[in-house]
Order: C-alpha cells, then sequence, then structure tokens
C-alpha cells in the first residue's frame, strides 16, 4: 500500500480522539522527560556567563575552565547513574506511579538547593559545593523517572500506539531544552553581561527547572497504577479497572477481560522474581543474555552519537563556527531546539509507528554521521579561523542537519525499541541497567567534550560520527524489528538465529507499513513461533516471520 502523510495525519488526529486517556496518561508521566531536558539545556547557557563564573569564583584558564564545566555538568549524570540504579528496587515496592512521585521529591529538592546558592554571606567556595550536591541530588530524580517514565507508559499502553506513547518521554525531553535555550538567551538580553554581580541571570534559569517538577507531580497524582504492576501485586480488579477506565470502556467489556487475561497468562507463565533470580535469568544464556542487553546497548549508541555534546556546549560550537557574539551563538542554540521539537514531534506522529523501530535508527544514523564528517573537515582546515563565509554557514546549516536525523532516529525509537525487547519478568532490571548505560556514557561524554574540543579539537566530530556509524551498522546486522507486536508476545522473535532475523527485517528499511491496531505481525505468524519455540529447528522459525502489513 502507498503510505500518505496526509491521511496519517489524520489518522493521528482521529487517534487521539479515540483514546484521548492513554495520551494524557502518557503525557502525565513524560513531564518527568522535561527533567532531564530543562537541566540539559540550561546549564550549557549559564557556564559562560560572566555573573556565574564570579559568583562561585570561577576560573577563565581555558584548560582549567574546561576541566571545572566539565564536572559542573557531569555531576548531574552521576546522580542519574545512582537514580536509575535504584529505579528497579523502588519501582518494584512502590509501583510505578509511587516511584514517580519519590523521584519529583529529590528532583525538586535538589533544584531548591541550587537555587539558593550564593544566599546571604555564603562564599564562592561553599556555594560550588553546594551546587554540586545540588545537582547530584536533582540527578538522582532525573535519573529515576528516566527509567521508569517508559517503563510505566509501554505497561499501560494498547500495542498499536505503544511505540508514540512511549516516545512522548523523548518529545518531553526536547522541548524542555527549547525551552531552557530561550530562557537563557531572553535573560542575556534583558539583563545582559555588563554586571557581573547581578545574579538574576542565573538564578532565574534555575528556579524555572522547578516547573517540569511540579506539573509531573500535579498531573501524574490523579493517574493511576500499571495494570501490569497491579496484576503482580493480584490486584486483577484494580487493573482491570485502570484498563477501562483509559480505553473508556466497562469493566465487562470482551476488549478489557482479554488484555487482563493476556496479562494474567504471562504473569502465570513467568514467576514474579527476585532481583537476584532476575539476574541469573537474564544470564542463563548467551541469546537471553543479548536480549537483556539491549538496552543497555541501545543508550550506548545513544550517547556515543554526540548528542549531549551539543546539547551542553552548543553555545561553544557554534561560537567555533562563526556565530560570534554571546547573543548570536545563544539565537543559533535556541534554534537548534526548535528543530529539535518539531522534528521529534513529526516522527511520534509520522514514523515510528509507520517504519518501525529499525529502519529510523538505520537512516537517522546515517543522516547524522554525514554533518560531523562535514564539520570535522571544516575544522580541520579552518584550525580555529573565525572568518565567516559560505563554508562556515554550511557547517552551521550542518549542525541543523545533524539534529534532525537525531530526532528522526535515535533520539525517539531506542526508547519503545529498549522497553518492547526485554522478557516482561526482567523489565525492572533490563530498563535499569539500561538507562544506568545511558547515564553512565552521558557522564562520560559530557566530561569529556570540552576537554575534547580543546585538546583535539576537528578530531572531536570525527570521532561522534565514526562511533555513529558504528551504531547504524549494530542496528541493522544484530537488532530485529520489535514494533507492533504485543509485550506478552515479542519473545517469538528472539528464538531463532538473531543475525538472520535482523537481516531479514532489513527489507523493513526501504518500505513503510500500517501498524494499525492489530499489530506488524499476523496472528498466524506469531501462532507459528508459539508452536515452534521448543524446537531444534529455530532459525528456521525465526526466518517465516510474517510480512508487515
Amino acid at each position: 500500500m502507498v503510505w500518505n502523510p496526509l491521511a496519517q495525519v489524520v489518522a493521528v488526529h482521529r487517534d487521539i480522539q479515540a483514546n484521548p486517556r492513554y495520551y494524557w496518561m502518557a503525557a502525565s508521566a513524560c513531564w518527568g522527560g522535561m527533567l532531564f531536558g530543562w537541566d540539559t539545556g540550561l546549564i550549557g547557557g549559564i557556564l559562560p556567563r560572566p555573573a556565574f563564573k564570579h559568583a562561585f569564583g570561577l576560573t577563565d584558564n581555558p584548560v582549567a575552565w574546561a576541566n571545572i564545566s566539565g564536572w559542573i555538568v557531569s555531576v548531574l549524570q552521576a546522580g542519574c547513574f545512582f537514580g536509575a540504579m535504584s529505579a528497579a528496587f523502588i519501582s518494584e515496592k512502590f509501583g510505578r506511579r509511587g516511584a514517580l512521585l519519590i523521584a519529583a521529591f529529590w528532583f525538586i529538592l535538589g533544584s531548591l538547593l541550587q537555587i539558593c546558592t550564593r544566599v546571604g554571606s555564603q562564599s564562592p567556595e561553599a556555594a560550588l559545593i553546594q551546587l554540586y550536591v545540588g545537582r547530584a541530588i536533582g540527578g538522582y530524580g532525573v535519573g529515576m523517572v528516566s527509567t521508569v517514565v517508559p517503563m510505566y507508559v509501554s505497561e499501560s499502553a494498547p500495542k498499536h500506539i505503544r511505540g508514540r506513547l512511549t516516545g512522548m518521554y523523548q518529545l518531553f525531553n526536547v522541548t524542555g531544552i527549547a525551552l531552557s535555550f530561550w530562557v537563557n538567551y531572553g535573560m542575556l538580553v534583558q539583563i545582559g553581561d555588563d554586571d557581573i554581580n547581578n545574579q538574576v541571570i542565573w538564578r532565574v534559569p534555575f528556579a524555572l527547572q522547578l516547573l517540569p517538577g511540579i506539573l509531573l507531580v500535579s498531573t501524574i497524582f490523579w493517574e493511576k497504577e500499571s495494570p501490569r504492576w497491579l496484576g503482580e501485586q493480584g490486584r486483577w480488579e484494580d487493573a482491570k479497572a485502570v484498563i477501562a477506565r483509559l480505553s473508556k470502556k466497562t469493566v465487562d467489556h470482551p476488549d478489557v477481560i482479554n488484555e487482563v487475561d493476556e496479562i494474567r497468562a504471562d504473569l502465570e507463565k513467568n514467576v514474579k522474581l527476585s532481583f537476584k533470580d532476575q539476574f541469573r535469568q537474564a544470564t542463563s544464556s548467551g541469546k537471553m543474555f543479548y536480549r537483556c542487553s539491549i538496552p543497555a546497548i541501545m543508550m550506548f549508541w545513544q550517547q556515543w552519537t554526540g548528542v549531549n555534546s551539543m546539547n551542553y556546549y552548543s553555545p561553544v560550537i557554534f561560537g567555533e563556527l562563526g556565530l560570534s557574539g554571546n547573543k548570536a551563538g545563544l539565537m543559533g542554540t535556541g534554534i537548534y531546539g526548535i528543530v529539535k521539537i518539531t522534528m521529534t514531534a513529526l516522527v511520534l506522529s509520522l514514523g515510528v509507528e509507520q517504519y518501525g523501530r529499525k529502519a529510523l535508527l538505520v537512516w537517522g544514523g546515517l543522516g547524522q554521521a554525514l554533518p560531523m564528517f562535514y564539520i570535522a573537515g571544516y575544522r580541520h582546515i579552518r584550525q580555529g579561523d573565525p572568518t565567516v563565509d559560505g563554508a562556515s554557514y554550511v557547517a552551521i546549516v550542518m549542525i541543523y542537519l545533524y539534529v534532525t536525523f537525531y530526532s528522526f532516529g535515535w533520539s525517539v525509537a531506542p526508547w519503545p525499541a529498549m522497553s518492547e525487547s526485554v522478557p516482561n519478568q526482567l523489565r525492572s532490571l533490563t530498563m535499569a541497567i539500561g538507562l544506568m548505560s545511558n547515564w553512565l556514557f552521558n557522564f562520560t561524554i559530557s566530561k569529556i567534550t570540552p576537554i575534547l574540543l580543546v585538546q583535539i579539537t576537528w578530531g572531536t566530530y570525527f570521532l561522534f560520527g565514526c562511533t555513529t556509524l558504528a551504531a547504524c551498522l549494530w542496528a541493522v546486522f544484530f537488532f530485529p524489528e520489535t514494533g507492533g507486536y504485543a509485550i506478552e508476545d515479542i519473545h517469538q522473535l528472539w528464538n531463532g538465529n538473531i543475525m538472520k532475523q535482523s537481516m531479514r527485517d532489513n527489507r523493513f528499511l526501504f518500505k513503510a507499513y500500517n501498524n494499525s491496531a492489530q499489530g506488524a505481525a499476523e496472528d498466524s505468524d506469531l501462532e507459528y513461533h508459539g508452536k515452534h519455540e521448543d524446537s531444534d529447528s529455530t532459525s528456521k522459525g525465526s526466518e517465516t516471520r510474517a510480512e508487515k502489513i
């Protein structure tokens, strides 16, 4: 069939009208994405301000400043790492919704500590320590949110819009980045850099990061628990009530009963495990270990595309490419944020459920790598020459192309893909490990980027171009398409030869499919997999996967 974008826009609009409660549920949870996004864009615009450096007694020596600015940025990721580590236990004990409320508490506490630095007679040294502590505590909340939100949404959403709803986390993330970019720009325009004693220019942006935390609490408070978590606690009537409420159906409606029965059957087949038993099962075989490693692998590749180098240090990068002056750099950064929002929204509406996860990862990654190679060549030839001409304008355009293709691929697609790929009974553990990988390498990238930009300059962009190409090759050879399956059925994709299945699914790199409510796979295909799940010819079973519609 021919894919019609206009018809798809109409279909998405109708879907929102038909499923408003599912979309509101996802939006309520995805305010958590804005927690991280706001701080990501915020800190890059605050660091260069003379008033900020003066308030905290920071040096202007380029090498020393590269080191200390890296620590200011990356201490948040250190907190995020431990937040992601604890998310599995907390979300199992207190529920997904409860974990989000706990995470919001830590984020708000950390934000308040950052706002209240340099109050009264506090010294610059003591204020810097308080800033570190506040960012680490706030990061703990962000790390917990980043693990729990995709888990909560994917467990609550119907399969035909699960990718779109889970990907909303990234939309809220990039919206937070863009808003904080423009807050920094507005503060610079209104206040300027002339008065180094005016703390408003950095204190107000820190205060405004409280907003997404407050919105998360005020919206998720009215939502219900994940029906799957309720089922794990034996609260089947509550699970049925949640599904009925979200789908706007009665509790005795056949669709509600069927969905509860599917969850019950899966839970009965996979007994609730302790974390020790989850780890033992995740490492029970090479194939199971690889499947459970998908979230960690995806988050590794996402970070090594270099996107957070652009997010944190974009004003510096735009300055290197010819946008001179603080206002020009922040203006370029603000436009960068708008491009991210626009492209992420378009992909969620028109791409993630039409082209699947694999195509977005491959084509988006290739589109990211090429601009990095151009910028590397440009910086190598210019060697710091500030002349603004056609080549420098092309380099600036390449930054926007880079973020366009990132939004098309590695921004949105990993969130539903990694949540879908892992076994249901191991989701808490594997998602936590995946997000720990995210924050570990986010920390690494944010710490080394300012040093790389000083030490190897153009090589920074060449490095990220090469790692992005490697991510594309992984998606081509080692990742099967997961879009369109019910969560309870996806395990059947991993029964055979994973590389062979991944190669077969490369046919979907070149055509769209209609992922309507029946999913990406035919029932007969799933039935075949079920019958051959324990057979010796598992690779043959893998090859018989049905064409997507």
